[in-house]
Formats: C-alpha cells, structure tokens, sequence
C-alpha cells in the first residue's frame, strides 16, 4: 500500500480488497476463470493456468 499509493496502510484498510474485488470481476466478465486466490491472513496469490505450446 505504501508503494502504490504512497500513504501508510492501516489494519482496517480496504482499499486493495476493492482493487482486488474489481480485478475479479474485469477477469471473470471475459470468462476467465478464478486467477486470484486469497489466502486467509496473508493476502492474494495470482494463479493462473499455464498451457504448453
């Protein structure tokens, strides 16, 4: 939070819960299927699924 808005990130700031809500939606509307992962206590983990070519 620090870095990408460049104020200080209290314990009940939501701000990258909403970032994160919206980037589900943007992924999900273009049938994507769940690429962010939460993990309870830690934060968010980016999961896509990788083909071979």
């Amino acid at each position: 939070m620090d870095a990408a808005k460049n104020r200080t990130a209290t314990g009940f700031d939501r701000a990258i819960d909403i970032q994160v809500s919206r980037l589900r939606k943007k992924l999900e509307s273009h049938g994507g299927p769940e690429m962010v992962k939460t993990v309870r206590g830690a934060g968010y983990f980016f999961v896509p699924e990788v083909e071979r070519s």
